[in-house]
């Protein structure tokens, strides 16, 4: 039996499994992990806490199947994602 705080704050269903969706959100940041690694190599450190660069990198990258198409191209990475990149760190005052 499940309480309602249970369902609001963790979107548990008690069919899917919550081990399941935690496995996916884990699966899904060690992807976009990634890419930021490859942003970090290639342009430039960032100067902001790593959580908030994933943040960062979730938004930009923006679906699931766009984040398929970056990775598929690793360790190339997209001009218009280095110069989101590079924007996002001068405009947040990181450098």
């Amino acid at each position: 039996m499940t309480h309602d705080f249970d369902v609001l704050c963790l979107g548990y269903h008690p069919r899917s499994g919550i081990v399941d969706q935690i496995t996916e959100l884990d699966d899904s940041i060690e992807r976009l992990a990634s890419i930021a690694d490859e942003l970090e190599q290639q342009v430039a450190p960032c100067p902001a806490p790593r959580l908030r660069l994933i943040a960062w990198v979730t938004d930009w990258v923006g679906s699931p199947s766009r984040l398929t198409e970056l990775e598929q191209g690793l360790p190339s990475v997209p001009q218009s994602l280095v110069s989101a990149y590079k924007a996002w760190i001068k405009a947040s005052g990181l450098r």
